[in-house]
């Protein structure tokens, strides 16, 4: 019975972690996201900085240079959700300065 209980435990705290790859989403740009494992003691900072250095790798992989374009962090709210962080970043030939847009990325068009 303690066995099954100990199995029981591990799957459902494996089940509550989630990370994507990165992930194509249009011309040379690539979105992967990380939940927080360490839960309401961990740094949702860190997890965007994990995924900012595999998300170098992955460009480096492919011979490119990392250039971030958004970042998305996510609080961890005990008892409700685990925290976590996504970002959207372009595999490019020679990366400028990495400046956030304000926007976040998002554009809108005025008419009037």
């Amino acid at each position: 019975m303690k066995r099954i209980f100990t199995y029981l435990a591990m799957i459902a705290v494996l089940s509550a972690c989630a990370s994507t790859a990165p992930t194509k989403i249009g011309a040379d740009t690539y979105y992967s996201a990380k939940t927080n494992t360490a839960g309401i003691f961990g740094d949702v900072s860190a997890v965007a900085g994990s995924l900012m250095v595999e998300g170098n790798q992955f460009c480096g992989a492919i011979g490119k240079e990392f250039e971030l374009v958004t970042q998305t962090l996510t609080p961890n709210i005990p008892a409700v959700h685990l925290g976590g962080a996504s970002i959207t970043f372009k595999c490019v030939e020679h990366a400028n300065n990495p400046v956030m847009r304000p926007d976040k990325g998002v554009s809108t068009i005025e008419t009037k």
